[in-house]
């Protein structure tokens, strides 16, 4: 079976949150509030997760029982039985690659 995905959905994204230990709470303590007055519990969070079209490749090839996914860790992925993906052959017991390293992967493939 061959699967297609746009090259451009083969990365990762950035993601950046912000939020405030305090201002969530919905009956803030009067300490709570005198922290939100003076500026404090301000937090902040980078991190990366695969673009969300790889996301839903990823999530069908694992329907499909071509891929046995591990979502504890990035590459940890493997071929359970053979496809292709933009001409590119995976074959059985081979790993499959997060998004960022796929598009490296399939360029490493086809040649």
């Amino acid at each position: 079976m061959n699967f297609t995905i746009d090259p451009d959905h083969l990365c990762s994204i950035n993601i950046y949150k912000e939020w405030n230990i305090y201002k969530n709470k919905e009956n803030p303590t009067e300490e709570d509030l005198m922290m939100i007055l003076r500026g404090k519990g301000d937090c902040s969070s980078h991190s990366s997760d695969d673009h969300p079209e790889f996301k839903k490749l990823r999530d069908a090839l694992e329907e499909g029982g071509f891929i046995k996914t591990q979502r504890s860790w990035w590459n940890g992925d493997s071929v359970l039985k053979p496809f292709s993906i933009n001409g590119a052959k995976f074959r059985k017991n081979e790993q499959f690659p997060s998004g960022a390293a796929m598009s490296g992967h399939l360029k490493f493939m086809k040649k």
